[in-house]
């Protein structure tokens, strides 16, 4: 089933996972792309990165109520939203302060671009594709806040699922442990990489390309009677 002329917005979009998504929509036919990075220094990233030259790169953060309205308000539709934009876990996730950071841009911002948008994906009886993880489904003892916030996720898919059916289809898919800018770090502490690609079955960390299969489908009409669904594209993990 052939779609044409969609818009889509990737909040996150600068990034690794995001702007590999971001790039594989722009190839759709007539497509027009708006992605988002949260600092100066990523939208200019973004504008250089031969990924994202046909898409066209926003200043964003989604901890700003007024601007994530301000950026939807002047858009002229929404066909697909796909909320990227997120941090990983980090020491600071013990502390109240780091807490609050991680579920402010983790959870709520995908709140807030999910309401913002409502209006134009009805109108447009579009789809939302949210980031979950695989701490959406358990926890992890390097990042209780990053955790709490992707399992606000998924119940948040599943509850607008729900909530704005049949208009809006609400999904999320839960990456694994992908090789991405982000992660660089943990990939580079033999032990810590060790411990992980020993827990997963494919025995590797997963290539970003791999992530947009299911979101394509996802995205796309063939996935009509698809909705609440959290998509674990993790080489196995979840399963050990």
């Amino acid at each position: 089933m052939a779609t044409s002329g969609r818009t889509f917005l990737v909040t996150g979009g600068t990034g690794g996972l995001g702007g590999t998504l971001a790039s594989a929509f722009a190839e759709e036919d007539g497509a027009t792309v708006i992605v988002t990075g949260a600092t100066e220094a990523e939208v200019e990233a973004g504008r250089s990165d031969p990924r994202l030259v046909a898409a066209r790169v926003e200043l964003l953060d989604v901890r700003d109520d007024s601007a994530v309205r301000a950026l939807v308000d002047g858009l002229d539709r929404i066909d697909v939203l796909v909320n990227a934009a997120g941090i990983m876990s980090a020491p600071s996730d013990f502390t109240v302060e780091g807490f609050e950071r991680s579920i402010d841009i983790n959870l709520l911002g995908t709140v807030r671009v999910c309401y913002a948008a409502k209006d134009k994906l009805v109108a447009a009886k579009g789809v939302i594709i949210n980031f979950a993880s695989m701490m959406s489904f358990r926890g992890t003892a390097t990042g209780p806040a990053y955790a709490a916030g992707k399992a606000g996720v998924h119940l948040l898919t599943q509850s607008l699922a729900t909530a704005w059916a049949p208009e809006v289809r609400v999904n999320a898919i839960a990456p694994g442990f992908f090789d991405s800018p982000m992660t660089k770090i943990v990939q580079a502490d033999p032990a810590r990489n060790a411990r992980i690609v020993s827990r997963i079955p494919m025995g590797r960390w997963g290539n970003a390309e791999e992530l947009v299969s299911g979101a394509r489908f996802l995205a796309s009409p063939e996935s009509g009677y698809v909705t609440g669904v959290v998509l674990p594209i993790d080489g196995g993990y979840l399963t050990t």
